[in-house]
C-alpha cells in the first residue's frame, strides 16, 4: 500500500457525512473516486483503472486532501492564467469606457478607431470588447437586439441614387408633432436631414429645393415608399398618374422616380437604417424645448455626419470622403469608356423627334461639361492605381 492510500484511510472516512449533505457534483465525484480507491483490495493503478480514472488523477486529488483535510480541497481551482499579457493596460481600459460612455451607441469596432484615430492607440476590436464586457458595458442581449436578419446588403458604384422618406420626431415638443425629411445616397451614405412643421406639399417641395441645392453630385434617381407624401398612386388609381408634385419635379429633372413595392421596407433599407441611428445619436442625447432648437440641432448633426462621422462600411472613411473617392473612380471608368467622338456628318433636317432618355452614364457624362475639369484629370492620374475592377478592364483598341 503506498503512503499517500495509507494517510487518506484516516482521513476519508471522517469525512462521509460532509460529503452526503454537499450538493456540487464535481465534489462529490472526486469524494467517492477517492474512497472507492482507498477501500479496495486493489493496487492503486488497477482501482483507478476499474473507476475509468488515471493514477495522475488519484495523486493530484489524494494529495489536495491530505494537506487541507477538508472537503473543499476537492473544489476546482480557478483556471485563469496569473497574468494576461495581451490584456490592455488600466489607462487604456479608462479611455475605452470613457468613449463608450460618451456615445453609448458606438461599438467594439468605432471605438477602437477613435482610439487610433483621436489618442494614436492600436487596439483590436476583440480587446476592446473584453474591456466593456469586463466593466458591464455590453451584453449578449443588447447586441442581440441590435442584430436583424437581412437580404443581402450591396451598395451602387457610384453617387445619385438616393433613398427618401419621412420620420416622425419620435416625441412631442411643446404638445406639437413635427416630421423629419431624410435623403441618402445609396452609395456613399451621403445624406440630407430637415425638420417640418407639417407633412405636406410645401414641405416637400421645400425640402426638394434644400436637395437640389447642397446636394453635391448629379441625382440619377429618387426612391421612396408608397406614402401619399411621395405618391398618388392608391388614391383612387393603380398605377401613379404622374401628377403628384414630386413626379413633376423629377421629370422636370430628368430624375428617375422609383417606387418600392408594398411591404418591402428593406429595399429602401438605407434610409430606414438611419431611422435607427437618428434615435440612438441624435434624439436620445438632446433635449429639445422648441422647434428652432429642435431645426438647428437637425441641420449641425447632418453636417456631423457627413464630414467627421467614419464608418467600417465606408472602409473608416466619412460620407464626404466616400464621395470624393466614388466621383473620382465613376469619372475614371466614364472616362476610361468614353467613345471617341466621330466627324458630324450633314444631314437635311427632319422632323423634331422625341427625345431619347438618357441613362445613368450619359447623365455623367453631361455632368462632366460643367463640372470642375480638375476631377477629370484627378481621375486619369488615379485610374492606374484603382481596384482589380478596373485593373481587369480590357484595353481600347
Amino acid at each position: 500500500m503506498s503512503a499517500l492510500r495509507k494517510q487518506l484511510v484516516k482521513i476519508i472516512d471522517g469525512l462521509s457525512e460532509e460529503a452526503n449533505k454537499n450538493h456540487d457534483r464535481e465534489v462529490k465525484e472526486r469524494y467517492y473516486f477517492l474512497r472507492s480507491v482507498v477501500r479496495s483490495k486493489q493496487s492503486v493503478t488497477r482501482a483507478c483503472a476499474r473507476a475509468g480514472k488515471s493514477t495522475d488523477s488519484f495523486n493530484l486529488w489524494g494529495e489536495r486532501l491530505r494537506r487541507q483535510r477538508k472537503l473543499s480541497a476537492l473544489k476546482p481551482k480557478s483556471r485563469k492564467p496569473r497574468r494576461s499579457p495581451k490584456k490592455i493596460s488600466k489607462k487604456v481600459e479608462r479611455k475605452v469606457i470613457a468613449l463608450r460612455r460618451a456615445e453609448p451607441s458606438h461599438g467594439p469596432e468605432r471605438i477602437s478607431f477613435d482610439l487610433k484615430k483621436i489618442f494614436r492607440i492600436e487596439v483590436s476590436p476583440g480587446r476592446v470588447y473584453r474591456a466593456l464586457k469586463r466593466n458591464n458595458l455590453i451584453s449578449k442581449e443588447q447586441s442581440k437586439k441590435l442584430t436583424k436578419r437581412h437580404l443581402k446588403r450591396y451598395r451602387r458604384p457610384w453617387p445619385g441614387f438616393v433613398q427618401m422618406d419621412v420620420k416622425y420626431v419620435p416625441y412631442r415638443i411643446n404638445g406639437e408633432q413635427y416630421y423629419q425629411f431624410n435623403a441618402v445616397d445609396h452609395c456613399t451614405t451621403w445624406r440630407l436631414n430637415r425638420i417640418y412643421r407639417h407633412l405636406n406639399y410645401y414641405s416637400l417641395m421645400t425640402f426638394l429645393k434644400a436637395l437640389e441645392y447642397h446636394c453635391p453630385f448629379p441625382i440619377l434617381q429618387i426612391q421612396t415608399d408608397n406614402g401619399m407624401e411621395f405618391t398618388d398612386k392608391f388614391r383612387g388609381n393603380v398605377e401613379p398618374t404622374g401628377e403628384h408634385p414630386l413626379d413633376r419635379w423629377c421629370e422636370a429633372r430628368g430624375i428617375e422616380h422609383k417606387l418600392i413595392p408594398v411591404g418591402q421596407k428593406e429595399l429602401n433599407g438605407k434610409v430606414e437604417n438611419t431611422h435607427k441611428q437618428d434615435d440612438r445619436e441624435f434624439y436620445a442625447k438632446y433635449d429639445f424645448r422648441n422647434f428652432s432648437s429642435l431645426e438647428r440641432s437637425m441641420r449641425g448633426y447632418c453636417d456631423r455626419w457627413n464630414r467627421l462621422r467614419a464608418t467600417k462600411a465606408l472602409g473608416w472613411r466619412t460620407p464626404e470622403q466616400a464621395l470624393d473617392w466614388a466621383c473620382v473612380r465613376a469619372l475614371a471608368m466614364f472616362l476610361y469608356y468614353k467613345p471617341v467622338a466621330a466627324e458630324p456628318v450633314v444631314k437635311p433636317p427632319e422632323k423634331k423627334r422625341k427625345l431619347k432618355k438618357l441613362s445613368a452614364v450619359d447623365r455623367y457624362l453631361q455632368w462632366l461639361e460643367w463640372d470642375d475639369a480638375r476631377k477629370q484629370t484627378k481621375a486619369v492620374l488615379l485610374l492606374p492605381q484603382m481596384s482589380k475592377d478596373f485593373s481587369a478592364l480590357p484595353s481600347i483598341g
